[in-house]
């Protein structure tokens, strides 16, 4: 039986009762390692009991308690399904399981595995340190294969999960029957309607899942808006976009390609990306996914972001399976769709979701609603890059249309656009007045760090609003701006301004009373490369905010400076993130950020400028950039260009081919946006050491610019890490 080919069918459905009687002796004392292996769409609470009871928590059933002292640690697969087609991704699914079991600490070990998990079962067999596996099944995938050759090892013992009948007769293994390496867990009734496809249905319908899942799944299902299908006026849009998605993480890939395997070996299958087609799932005609001629992605609906992510990838790399060129492609794929942020998944492909939004009690204070155009500072002119295609990634062209359809039934006006200084909590407040009680938000590839954009539904009549949120600062709202008035939508807009700009973050009690020294640091951008090398190497990570912008603090046993990690920025919040450490005392910040090269540079290059001119030629000197004291020594790992003037510009949309080669003609090298701030607060503040390190990450008139710069990130990362090896050991004392 195929699908039973090791495994078999799992999850099992959920019970009324978890487990009532454990009908063998207890297992002798042993290094033993448990194993469990499920498809988790969603973890069952069953499965989650089963999984604790294995750890010994004895309040799933107090027999629990003896077996959990005989398994030292648990591992749990997390698998594919059975059709190959899961709804969450398995980095969603495997996030659902972790938190779940989150109090077991290091005694559970998560994995994701294609397939059934046999390649980590094998694993754990072979594995001399392990005395006994303990494989926990349920009584089905048993019987499939209890006979296959791998599941006679001697050091192999099966507990079985076994249902008894509706009507409450035995169940359907007798325990007096089985093999001496198998024992029997007895279950009572399964009650209709509690499978994990029927859980699911419940999540989508938005009824009560007490007794279903498990609290702390449910919260990562509120949290990803997992398991939620778009109503069907949108479905058309949703499919749109997924379509959107495809053709932009293949043109990415395509990009990336031959800088990781080289033109010649690329040039074999990027041709058959663009043959794969896209099919609609159609219950009454199941489709052979893993059939070798499948040339075709499944739109499935209700499907996570984070799972379209995972099915481009294995799309483009289905012919690579196996070969060394697969594990250099793939995690370059991977990083073009999709990242971890704060231990979650977040998305880079256009995707819509229904979000849940708690309603916050009234602050009595009304926000400043006023009616304005949609203007875009930047002055018209043609563009060296794409800024189509720019304007497409961050406003997708599938969302355009889609309102441009709406605009002559006036479901939606060309004015129905509203921009919040404000979180969704209030957006929605201030729109749920008005009968918009539905809010989707909008996924994009691009720009999703400085604005949220949502789509509002009133159902009765039948209307929309776009709902952008987050928006704060003049570079960020200019950006967004122009995003907006590129996309050809909407003639005008609502400001709604809370009279409190929204904060950058907000500070945990850690962060409100940390007090710094002039011997601390803060270490600025980049922060997943910082992080990286301190965890390795025994530094102690201690989060500041409790909403906001990701930052830490970093301490170890053996070193006396603290350091202060910070995040990226977009633009002028530069002045936030270091006024706000420097008041707490720092006096030491390294930056690391990004420019567009003006001059003939290369991606991957760093610049170390000394002067930043804007675009209304306001001239801020850097002389004391610390950064040109390292010029001889980094010059060694990568090309440095040093002693340079960067321009400034507000956004992306300000860089018209005019003003790029009047810069070039004052040999104005490269451009960014944060360098500008940065070097006039360090001018404004003697006693600030900074030093400023750029890593070019586009060629503004050459061949590779910014709506391309995701098919470089390898070539960026490899400068980066460069510049965090280098940098660390020069900034950081040991006592």
């Amino acid at each position: 039986m195929k699908r039973f080919k090791f495994f078999g069918r799992l999850p099992v459905p959920i019970f009324a009762s978890v487990i009532v009687a454990v009908l063998f002796a207890p297992i002798a004392m042993a290094a033993n390692t448990g194993f469990y292996a499920g498809t988790f769409d969603p973890p069952t609470q069953v499965e989650i009991a089963r999984l604790r009871c294995a750890l010994g928590d004895a309040g799933v059933r107090k027999e629990c308690a003896e077996l959990g002292k005989s398994i030292a640690r648990l591992v749990v697969s997390v698998n594919d399904s059975s059709d190959g087609d899961t709804l969450a991704s398995a980095r969603e699914r495997a996030l659902m399981v972790k938190k779940a079991l989150q109090k077991y600490g290091d005694r559970v070990e998560v994995v994701t595995a294609p397939g059934n998990g046999e390649q980590k079962f094998r694993a754990l067999l072979e594995d001399r340190n392990i005395e006994r596996l303990v494989q926990f099944i349920d009584s089905d995938s048993y019987q499939a294969v209890k006979s296959s050759p791998i599941n006679q090892n001697p050091k192999l013992l099966w507990m079985v999960f076994s249902l008894k009948q509706a009507d409450g007769s035995a169940p359907a293994l007798d325990a007096k029957t089985l093999p001496s390496n198998a024992k029997l867990f007895v279950e009572i009734g399964q009650p209709a309607g509690s499978s994990a496809s029927a859980v699911q249905k419940v999540i989508q319908s938005g009824g009560a899942t007490a007794g279903l899942i498990d609290p702390a799944v449910q919260a990562v299902i509120e949290k990803l808006s997992l398991y939620q299908e778009v109503s069907e006026d949108l479905v058309k849009l949703q499919k749109s976009l997924f379509g959107e998605s495809w053709i932009g993480f293949r043109k990415d890939l395509k990009s990336a390609c031959p800088s990781v395997l080289g033109q010649q070996a690329c040039a074999g299958f990027v041709s058959s990306w663009e043959a794969i087609t896209i099919a609609d799932e159609d219950p009454n005609k199941p489709i052979d996914r893993n059939s070798s001629s499948a040339n075709f992605l499944v739109y499935k609906r209700a499907q996570s972001e984070d799972r379209w992510a995972e099915k481009f990838t294995d799309a483009a790399l289905k012919s690579l399976r196996g070969s060394a060129s697969y594990e250099k492609l793939k995690p370059v794929a991977e990083d073009m769709s999709s990242k971890i942020y704060q231990g979650y998944p977040e998305g880079k492909l256009f995707h819509l979701r229904k979000v849940s939004v708690p309603l916050k009690p009234g602050s009595g204070e009304a926000p400043k609603v006023s009616q304005k155009p949609v203007a875009c500072s930047a002055p018209p002119g043609k563009y060296n890059m794409n800024i189509v295609q720019y304007t497409d990634d961050r406003f997708p062209k599938a969302f355009a249309g889609f309102l441009k359809e709406q605009f002559p039934t006036r479901s939606i006006l060309p004015t129905d656009l509203y921009a919040h200084n404000q979180t969704v909590e209030d957006a929605y407040k201030f729109h749920q007045r008005d009968g918009f009680s539905t809010f989707y938000f909008l996924q994009t590839r691009r720009g999703q760090l400085h604005r949220n954009i949502y789509l509002a539904v009133r159902p009765k009549p039948y209307n929309y609003r776009v709902v952008f949120t987050d928006l704060r600062g003049l570079d960020q709202e200019a950006d967004v701006f122009c995003q907006i008035s590129h996309s050809d939508t909407f003639s005008s807009m609502r400001s709604v301004q809370a009279k409190r700009e929204l904060p950058l973050f907000v500070f945990n009690p850690g962060g409100l009373s940390l007090k710094l020294t002039d011997k601390d640091l803060l270490l600025f951008g980049f922060k997943g490369k910082w992080e990286k090398v301190l965890l390795e190497q025994n530094w102690q990570r201690h989060p500041l905010v409790k909403e906001g912008l990701d930052i830490d603090l970093f301490t170890h046993p053996t070193i006396k400076q603290k350091l202060v990690i910070a995040r990226n920025v977009y633009g002028d919040d530069a002045n936030i993130i270091v006024d706000t450490f420097y008041r707490k005392g720092v006096r030491q910040v390294v930056y690391l950020g990004t420019a567009g090269a003006i001059a003939n540079y290369q991606v991957g290059d760093v610049v170390t400028p000394s002067e930043f001119i804007d675009n209304n030629n306001v001239s801020v000197p850097f002389q004391k950039n610390l950064a040109h004291a390292y010029r001889t020594e980094l010059s060694k790992q990568v090309t440095v260009h040093d002693q340079t003037q960067h321009g400034r510009v507000p956004t992306i949309y300000h860089e018209t081919l005019a003003l790029l080669l009047n810069w070039k003609g004052k040999s104005i090298a490269a451009m960014d946006v944060e360098g500008f701030y940065l070097a006039r607060f360090a001018a404004s503040h003697a006693d600030l050491k900074m030093a400023a390190l750029f890593v070019i990450s586009d060629q503004t008139l050459g061949g590779s610019t910014i709506d391309e710069s995701e098919a470089r990130l390898d070539l960026i990362d490899e400068s980066v890490n460069k510049l965090v090896s280098f940098l660390l050991p020069k900034v950081v004392a040991p006592k």
